[in-house]
């Protein structure tokens, strides 16, 4: 079956499966004071509203950036060649989701903040302008698309911290720097083995108020496996499926439950 076609008719599953966009009907009140207070808040403070104006400026962008590609599905064989704005359409978050990792890390409170995957720094964008006072690191294999998200940082004056390369190569010396993780994002090479590979990583530093954020968990079959495997990981108490992201909870005290949340 065709990728797209497929992405359609699963989206069309969730929207017909999915359900609490209100909180109704939701007994656990961890899960619906974050549907009320995260998931369903549309305000925009100027902080997120800086974000905003950044993201539209260099979605215009028309620089070129030549590059090979790191992750499923790519080679390095064969450069690219796209303009900025044409990476953030296709591989970038949106609003929407940019706005929501923006809100899941000043309602945490997150401190020490993981991610993988720059691409050309949108997400990372939302990420750090959430908590000035952090330690966030995130890994990209492409520097060409770093050297934008560094300008894009520079732009909203944010403290990241980039390393260059490969994530395989790269995390578990990355992951020595953090004691613990309160926010990991989870955008690098979209296949199972590398998703359920950086998960058991990752996991080793996650603490009961953790949260990890998972991008296409939806992107191909692959993937929707690697987020079925880690939402039954023993270690997992709550998971909450966004169609395009997936969202993981670690807290002992919530009953082992998965929901599939309108957003």
């Amino acid at each position: 079956m065709n990728q797209r076609l497929k992405y359609a008719l699963n989206f069309i599953k969730y929207r017909l499966f999915a359900k609490h966009r209100k909180g109704h009907g939701i007994h656990s009140p961890f899960l619906f004071e974050l549907i009320i207070k995260v998931l369903n808040d549309k305000k925009a403070d100027e902080d997120l509203k800086k974000v905003f104006e950044v993201y539209k400026k260099y979605k215009k962008s028309n620089e070129i950036l030549v590059y090979n590609e790191i992750g499923a599905g790519t080679s390095y064989t064969r450069p690219k060649r796209l303009s900025v704005g044409e990476i953030i359409k296709k591989s970038s978050v949106n609003k929407k989701y940019g706005s929501l990792l923006f809100r899941l890390i000043k309602y945490f409170n997150c401190k020490d903040l993981l991610e993988l995957g720059t691409s050309v720094g949108i997400s990372t964008a939302f990420i750090a302008r959430a908590i000035t006072k952090s330690n966030f690191v995130s890994i990209e294999g492409v520097a060409e698309k770093v050297n934008i998200a560094k300008k894009i940082t520079s732009e909203l004056n944010l403290n990241t911290n980039f390393i260059v390369g490969n994530i395989n190569d790269k995390l578990e010396a990355a992951l020595n720097d953090f004691e613990k993780l309160d926010f990991v994002y989870f955008d690098g090479n979209h296949t199972k083995e590398s998703t359920l590979k950086y998960f058991h990583f990752c996991l080793n530093k996650s603490h009961n108020d953790s949260v990890f954020v998972f991008d296409d968990i939806r992107w191909s079959k692959g993937m929707e496996e690697a987020w079925t495997e880690i939402k039954n990981n023993k270690n997992v108490r709550l998971s909450v499926d966004l169609y395009r992201m997936g969202l993981i909870f670690f807290r002992e005290e919530l009953s082992k439950e998965h929901y599939i949340i309108k957003f």
